[in-house]
């Protein structure tokens, strides 16, 4: 057997070991995530109400039929759009403002670092704890705060006007979420060469230029990571809603997203096979948002080389 061979023999082999090493994993992912989600597919399929005592008939795809003109849902997948634009362009376009911001000389930037942190260590549900007790009309922090300095005439109800909750709701997901994303980013920029910034100095590039054609660019790929992971967490938010709400999605289903209001239907109307159908459409619309977001990057690539 010749050289080759041997090494090609010896390659296979070391895929073949790799496959096995693998399979226990890749069998415990299945278990966990395939089993569900094709559980819920399945239940989707059926008019499955624990209210209604009962069989339950196979209706196809007729929940997805009653989604599509079910206002409740609409006007949820409404809410949701609104916010995850703020949470993922606002969120992103931020966190690579701070990112540039941490990235420069500065006295005290390794103290600035290390509070950034302080927000992603602690948990979702004290997260939402914090917040609420923050924005609390009658005792908060908050109205205590623009009381004092003249802002608002009277206590403000954050937590009873469903527009203002929203925002509520937005402000606490972008100050958990911000540090990771800042964290990429910060990453991303480490990874540029010095060299390029003082060469375009050299040729007169001003900060703007610097920025689109050298800082921009070299993010990419923190950028569209960001975007996916972003946009997933943003469409199935669930654990900072449930804390600020008590669990409603209220007021008057003000931050009751999607995901929320398939939780809603699931485990508080009992109607479990309406709302697998609403996590069904949560899960493909995440795979199609993903998939858009890859487009658009690579397309853009493709446009910056020719």
């Amino acid at each position: 057997m010749s050289v080759a061979n041997r090494t090609d023999v010896r390659r296979i082999r070391d895929v073949r070991f790799g496959v096995l090493m693998a399979l226990p994993a890749v069998a415990i992912v299945v278990a966990l995530l395939g089993y569900p989600m094709g559980y819920a597919l399945y239940m989707s399929g059926f008019q499955w109400n624990d209210k209604i005592a009962g069989a339950r008939p196979f209706v196809a795809l007729g929940n997805y039929v009653e989604l599509a003109t079910d206002g409740q849902f609409l006007a949820a997948l409404g809410r949701t759009l609104y916010f995850s634009v703020f949470t993922v362009l606002g969120g992103v376009a931020l966190a690579v403002a701070i990112a540039v911001l941490l990235n420069r000389e500065f006295r005290g930037r390794t103290v600035a670092r290390v509070l950034l942190l302080v927000p992603w260590a602690v948990p979702p549900v004290v997260n939402g704890i914090i917040w609420k007790l923050i924005f609390d009309g009658p005792g908060g922090i908050a109205n205590t705060i623009l009381l004092r300095l003249g802002l608002v005439p009277e206590r403000v109800q954050w937590l009873a006007d469903p527009g203002l909750t929203m925002n509520v709701l937005i402000f606490a997901e972008l100050w958990k979420l911000l540090p990771f994303l800042c964290l990429l980013m910060l990453a991303g920029l480490q990874g540029i060469p010095a060299n390029i910034y003082k060469a375009a100095v050299i040729d007169g590039a001003g900060p703007w230029q610097r920025f689109t054609r050298i800082t921009l660019p070299n993010l990419r790929g923190p950028i569209l990571f960001a975007l996916v992971v972003q946009s997933m967490w943003s469409l199935k938010v669930f654990d900072t809603i449930f804390v600020l709400t008590g669990g409603s999605g209220g007021p008057a289903e003000g931050t009751t997203t999607i995901n929320f209001l398939a939780y809603l239907t699931s485990f508080s109307f009992l109607d479990r096979g309406y709302g697998a159908a609403m996590a069904v459409l949560t899960m493909v619309l995440v795979i199609v948002v993903t998939l858009v977001w890859i487009l658009i990057f690579r397309q853009r690539g493709e446009g910056s080389r020719s």
